[in-house]
């Protein structure tokens, strides 16, 4: 998996212009920050426990504030499975983990078939197991290059 998302990285071509230059090296530098964080998630118990609010959330994982950015959530095996990207990542990964909006069940209905059930409440538990983790992005461009970056390797995408 390692070299596998850079090789899918077509952005550093010699016939872009500078600025375009210097967005795709950040993009590669990106890249390799957010796979050395893959190896290491939050489990997503954390986000759907009753209490837990978003402030809670943001202590136990350490952040002084809500991010916008990308997020990928991975099963126990290291399958890259959700791929979703907001601007509040930390309180969308709750909604997903609660089942709150409509996107929110298809995508654990989807899970759930992934893993032979048909129920998205199935899929909900099963979310459980897994884990998750995210890559503060700020800039529209780098979250969108990101996200197009990631998801040949993912199963679903929010």
């Amino acid at each position: 998996m390692k070299h596998s998302i850079i090789n899918k990285l077509d952005l550093v071509a010699p016939t872009y212009s500078t600025k375009q230059l210097n967005r795709s090296k950040k993009i590669i530098s990106k890249m390799e920050l957010f796979k050395r964080k893959l190896l290491r998630g939050f489990e997503l118990s954390l986000f759907q426990k009753r209490g837990n609010g978003t402030k809670t959330v943001m202590e136990k994982t350490g952040r002084l504030n809500d991010l916008s950015g990308v997020y990928v959530v991975s099963s126990s095996t290291g399958k890259l499975l959700i791929l979703g990207s907001a601007k509040k990542v930390l309180a969308d990964i709750q909604r997903l983990t609660r089942a709150k909006r409509v996107k929110d069940k298809e995508v654990l209905k989807k899970v759930a078939n992934y893993y032979g059930f048909t129920n998205y409440k199935m899929g909900e538990k099963l979310l459980l197991a897994m884990t998750v983790n995210w890559l503060e992005v700020t800039d529209e461009t780098f979250k969108l290059m990101l996200k197009r970056a990631m998801i040949p390797h993912v199963k679903f995408v929010l």
